[in-house]
């Protein structure tokens, strides 16, 4: 193979690997919260999202310096996460579906506010390491794109050890498996439920602000990122844990292929196509172990 094309090659599986590291990041966020709470949360894009705005205005528009304006974001990201549990969650009826439209609900009406309170136009973020740059055997390298890398696989990793080898780990899946026994054995399951859904908040700020350097920022442009992260744990079975944090970087990595292959419009059909693919392939009797788990 010619040189420029393996550099080709190099180029798009790096920046693949990159975006699904930020995909792990928030992947793990929709495992932990569906396996504690058993819920999906729709509205998890727009809880970084908002964040991410709000620290924009901060630093951009109203002058506060931009690590206090971070912070400001990451409270917001936080307490939006843990308020959906608090005030709409545990207020729902504990049926399957409930909380799928109700935080479709909280989607769009956080996109609204954000649209109100910062316009609809596109703007450019902070830099996140996406100037410091350069060349390596004809591959353009990015140290966001590294940085994206290393935190998907740092938090991939960090994960796994501290469900499984932690006592928080077990406290988790405790309350995951039976609120009430674990109450009884001295588990604040309402507490550990909401801490998780804070934590996801957390995850969403970080994956969001780390988009917002490579992209930009608007109120709709977590959502495709999130829809692809939903998609990856629905291959994987939110169930379970590896699958579908392996799942994440599989997908982005197959759709900067398509795009490179196929052109920029090809990214979102290449997606689609794979999951209908997937579900025509994939044994049935996979199909229902996580249909199962999720009832």
């Amino acid at each position: 193979m010619p040189a420029a094309a393996l550099a080709d090659a190099a180029q798009v599986t790096l920046s693949g690997l990159a975006t699904g590291g930020l995909y792990a990041v928030l992947m793990l966020g929709v495992i932990l919260v569906f396996q504690v709470s058993k819920n999906i949360n729709f509205a998890y894009g727009q809880t970084g999202m908002v964040g991410v705005f709000l620290s924009y205005f901060l630093y951009a528009v109203a002058g506060i310096p931009v690590v206090a304006a971070l912070l400001a974001g990451l409270a917001l990201a936080l307490l939006v996460a843990s308020l959906t549990d608090r005030l709409i969650i545990r207020n729902i009826p504990a049926r399957e579906g409930f909380d799928l439209v109700v935080t479709l609900g909280e989607l769009l009406l956080l996109t609204s506010l954000a649209q109100l309170a910062f316009g609809t136009n596109a703007q450019s973020y902070l830099k996140l390491l996406t100037n410091w740059t350069t060349v390596r055997g004809g591959v353009f390298i990015n140290a966001n794109d590294i940085l994206c890398l290393l935190l998907g696989i740092a938090v991939t990793l960090g994960g796994h050890i501290v469900l499984t080898r932690t006592s928080l780990g077990t406290s988790l899946r405790a309350s995951a498996a039976d609120a009430a026994i674990a109450k009884s054995a001295g588990i604040n399951v309402l507490g550990l439920r909401t801490a998780v859904w804070t934590v996801s908040g957390l995850l969403a700020w970080v994956a969001a602000s780390l988009f917002a350097a490579r992209l930009s920022v608007n109120a709709f442009y977590m959502t495709p990122i999130v829809i692809n992260v939903f998609i990856a744990g629905m291959i994987g079975g939110l169930d379970r844990y590896w699958p579908p944090m392996i799942a994440a970087f599989t997908i982005a990595l197959y759709q900067s292929w398509a795009i490179y292959l196929f052109g920029e419009a090809a990214g979102t059909p290449a997606v689609f196509i794979l999951v209908i693919l997937l579900l025509s392939l994939v044994p049935k009797r996979y199909l229902e172990e996580r249909h199962e788990a999720r009832a």
